[in-house]
């Protein structure tokens, strides 16, 4: 029987992690502004929060995460103790949010960009993939049209009864190494230098 928790994702094990971490610097830097008065910028570092997750793989994760940040800065206010006037404090309160939400707005566009990148790279392999097997299924066509004829003359040389049996064994060796190859370069899972290669010398 599988155990099915043996085979847990590794990216969402690693989204766990992240998660975690994020949450933890969250709490951390709540409790640190609760022991320093309103007076200082104590939202400023939830900053920190938000570019952790950054590498968490879903935008959504970011903006749940920056409301979280948003709501300890508005709690950090009403239970920081005293300190400071009351409008220096509503500016640094104010501050700390609209650092939050700038970073988190320029992590998403970050992610959203790397997410482009990733579809372009994706689309540009599958492009090359495409011209590869064009070009494999068209020296494909050439060879086989190459090893038929090659066929005939094996045919041919056997027919002739003098002709050097380890010639002739070598001959068609030579034959079925070639349409080997040619059938390893053809189904080459993935498309790079490394891959093709080693479909034709392995090891």
């Amino acid at each position: 029987m599988i155990n099915r928790y043996k085979y847990f994702d590794d990216n969402e094990l690693f989204t766990i992690k992240i998660s975690l971490i994020s949450v933890l610097l969250a709490i951390a830097v709540f409790i640190i502004d609760l022991q320093i008065p309103l007076g200082v910028a104590g939202g400023v570092p939830y900053i920190i929060v938000i570019l952790v997750s950054l590498w968490l793989p879903k935008p959504r994760f970011v903006i749940i995460l920056a409301i979280i940040c948003s709501l300890l800065t508005l709690l950090g206010f009403y239970l920081s103790p005293p300190g400071g006037e009351l409008w220096k404090v509503i500016s640094n309160r104010s501050l700390a949010l609209l650092a939050i939400w700038v970073t988190t707005i320029l992590a998403l566009k970050w992610k959203c960009y790397k997410e482009e990148a990733s579809l372009l790279e994706h689309k540009i392999e599958k492009e090359k993939e495409k011209i590869y097997l064009a070009t494999i299924h068209g020296a494909q066509h050439i060879t086989n049209n190459l090893l038929n004829e090659l066929k005939l003359v094996e045919l041919e040389i056997e027919n002739h009864p003098k002709f050097d049996k380890e010639v002739l064994s070598m001959f068609g060796n030579m034959l079925t190494e070639a349409n080997t190859l040619m059938k390893n370069l053809s189904t080459v899972d993935k498309i790079d230098d490394k891959s093709i290669r080693q479909s034709i010398y392995p090891k």
